[in-house]
């Protein structure tokens, strides 16, 4: 079961000891004479599993312990999918594809027992589109580390805590029933789709996509009682980390992320304004772990003659029971959205969403498979409509894999995914309207080996 009371980071596992760093390798000042100073150290968490939220390290008193974990993902595999072969152009079917990511920060506990720290995580991004007689050389040394994840927090255990910067709401803290913690993490992999064309992948319609956990907010979690743990955010615009409100932003204009009017139409797609509260209850009873997850969001849109979306207003529920190693649970998504919490043209259908779970744990194996179905509106809009679209698109994504631990810090993977796309009137393949390509399908298979620090 998910502890959620203190930082959420997407590295968390098995401690590997390296304790007991002198003050001056942190760069702090010695404690003044007389004065017990802090302990410090180095701490490295091998993730597990690929879930962000983790256990905080339980640093005892008037401590201080550094992290800076890591993950490299690599997989081979096949992708085929009905748009491997389009317009006179052919994708070959085999591959492999890899990630590399750092998990900065720190967690501290002061002598009064005030916690605090920061959570990061970085990025790198992958290859750009290449042209003929182009080399690998040209976009590795285009890649630039990127923040994906970056906020501070602080708190106690009787008042809870106030998290500050980019990084998840209750909205993905309190989700449940998703069923990620086999391989890679299935359909929201960041590596497992892209073996095929992103035209072919089933939209995952869940609260943990970076269309949320990327925005600069700030997030109250109370503390946990009897099982129970709530949470509330307030994010008030799209912006990361620096918001071009500030100097890059020399008047308000289109460009502004803090722009709450606008004269173009089209400029009510920007929500503004979010707030999304949540909470869970985890108990066991007699051997029965009982997990439920519960949160609502709503946002405004920036205000726009004749505005063409609505605001944000989905509400998720998810539960799972496990016994005996075995898991098995879902997770239930409705409201004004459009698939992945992009905003909803107005007189769109709502997005529903819905998936069904089940994995098995025994010492080093974890074994899972789900399957998930959207309706949504896709590529409906007034126009899209009165030109054939249909007001409803249909996705669906079926996954089954498993994770063998090797050792500490090493694991191996085999994942399958199948997803379904279809909506008439919508050439997925071209990207525009039209009778042809209206449904699209994608099958892959691969193995693959994650390293963990």
């Amino acid at each position: 079961m998910r502890r959620l009371l203190l930082t959420t980071a997407a590295a968390f596992g098995v401690a590997m000891g390296l304790a007991g760093v002198a003050n001056a390798q942190v760069g702090l000042p010695p404690p003044p004479a007389g004065e017990p100073g802090p302990t410090f150290g180095l701490v490295g968490s091998p993730p597990v599993a690929a879930s962000t939220v983790v256990t905080p390290d339980e640093t005892a008193p008037n401590s201080f312990v550094v992290h800076l974990n890591g993950r490299l993902v690599w997989y081979g595999g096949i992708g085929i999918s009905s748009a491997n072969d389009f317009d006179g152009y052919k994708l070959n079917p085999q591959g492999s594809q890899a990630y590399i990511r750092l998990y900065p920060g720190f967690n501290a506990t002061a002598a009064n027992g005030l916690k605090y720290g920061v959570v990061g995580e970085i990025r790198n991004p992958g290859s750009t589109l290449e042209t003929g007689g182009s080399t690998p050389g040209s976009t590795s040394a285009s890649n630039t580390l990127y923040w994906r994840r970056a906020y501070g927090y602080v708190g106690t255990d009787d008042l809870g805590t106030l998290r500050f910067g980019m990084g998840d709401g209750p909205m993905s803290i309190f989700q449940v029933g998703t069923f990620e913690g086999f391989d890679d993490g299935a359909w929201n992999s960041s590596i497992l789709p892209t073996f095929v064309p992103s035209n072919t992948n089933p939209v995952f319609a869940f609260s943990d996509v970076s269309g949320l956990y990327t925005s600069n907010k700030l997030v109250y979690l109370s503390p946990s009682f009897s099982g129970f743990q709530f949470g509330v955010g307030y994010e008030p615009n799209t912006a990361n980390l620096v918001d071009s409100a500030g100097s890059a932003c020399g008047a308000a204009s289109s460009t502004c992320n803090a722009l709450s009017a606008s004269p173009i139409p089209g400029a009510s797609i920007r929500r503004t304004n979010t707030v999304d509260i949540g909470g869970s209850y985890t108990g066991t009873f007699d051997g029965v772990g009982i997990n439920v997850g519960a949160a609502y969001i709503a946002s405004e849109t920036v205000s726009a003659p004749t505005p063409q979306y609505n605001g944000l207003s989905v509400g998720k529920i998810g539960a799972t029971i496990t016994f005996a190693g075995f898991t098995v649970g879902g997770n239930f998504n409705y409201g004004n959205m459009n698939g992945d919490f992009a905003l909803q043209p107005r007189g769109a259908v709502n997005t529903i969403s819905g998936m069904v779970g089940v994995q098995y744990a025994a010492g080093p194996y974890v074994i899972g498979a789900s399957y998930f179905k959207t309706t949504y509106p896709d590529e409906w809009t007034p126009a899209h409509g009165a030109a054939g679209v249909a007001r409803t698109g249909n996705d669906s994504g079926a996954a089954a894999g498993a994770t063998y631990v090797v050792a500490p810090g090493l694991a191996l993977y085999l994942s399958y995914l199948y997803g379904q796309r279809h909506q008439i009137g919508w050439d997925f393949n071209s990207g525009t309207t039209g009778p042809d390509q209206n449904n699209t399908h994608a099958t892959v298979l691969a193995l693959g080996a994650a390293l963990s620090w």
